[in-house]
């Protein structure tokens, strides 16, 4: 059978974090949001890598939605990405980090998008912030996402792209058929086959367009 852009997800997770090189960063930030760092510039190279590897290896127009975290980390990554494709950016609280507080600690994204035009301000979220459950393990975190992952699957036609964290990719790989924990701006390609079900195709959490391929790899878990 012919895979169609309908059946195919694709994967990645935000590239290094600034908290990782510079203990001092969030007092040279304008926010106190100590859980919403952005990325290093390593994180924003790999971002770039990846962005060119999808631009380069996909046929136009193939992927229709970035579907992102709202935390600074995945915009930034998935920002790198929109401007390559030309395409939006869908922001989804249903794929944010492991939510432990009533309040978290990321932008709506009516505010985020004065710093990034490339968001669509008219997506409607399968979760909204406030419909976000309490969670204390990554566990809970995978379930949660692996919902909203499946929810807007069935909204959206077109291939997508998930962008998010350690523990909310673990739950949107293991939606699409391997579960595990992706590095940061891997790649990891499903498809959907006879029966309904995905598969993986190709490896997982590829990592070859990577310059430094050791960080990606030492963040998987």
């Amino acid at each position: 059978m012919d895979i169609v852009a309908e059946d195919v997800v694709y994967l990645t997770r935000h590239g290094a974090r600034i908290d990782s090189d510079d203990s001092e960063w969030l007092k040279k930030c304008n926010h106190n949001r100590s859980d919403d760092p952005h990325l290093s510039p390593s994180g924003h190279i790999a971002a770039k890598e990846l962005a060119k590897r999808l631009r380069k290896t996909l046929p136009d127009n193939h992927i229709k939605h970035i579907i992102s975290s709202p935390y600074i980390r995945c915009v930034e990554t998935a920002n790198a990405i929109a401007k390559e494709l030309h395409i939006q950016i869908k922001i989804e609280p249903g794929v944010a980090e492991v939510n432990s507080c009533r309040n978290p600690q990321f932008l709506d994204a009516e505010q985020l998008q004065i710093k990034f035009p490339s968001i669509d301000s008219t997506y409607t979220p399968v979760m909204t912030r406030e419909g976000l459950p309490l969670e204390y393990s990554d566990g809970a975190c995978a379930n949660r996402s692996a919902t909203a992952a499946r929810k807007v699957r069935r909204k959206l036609t077109g291939a997508i792209l998930f962008v998010g964290h350690g523990a909310s990719c673990y739950g949107v790989a293991g939606e699409f058929g391997h579960r595990g924990y992706v590095g940061y701006t891997s790649l990891t390609k499903f498809s959907q086959h006879d029966g309904g079900k995905y598969r993986l195709i190709g490896s997982f959490g590829d990592v070859s367009h990577l310059t430094d391929q050791r960080t990606a790899l030492d963040s998987a878990w």
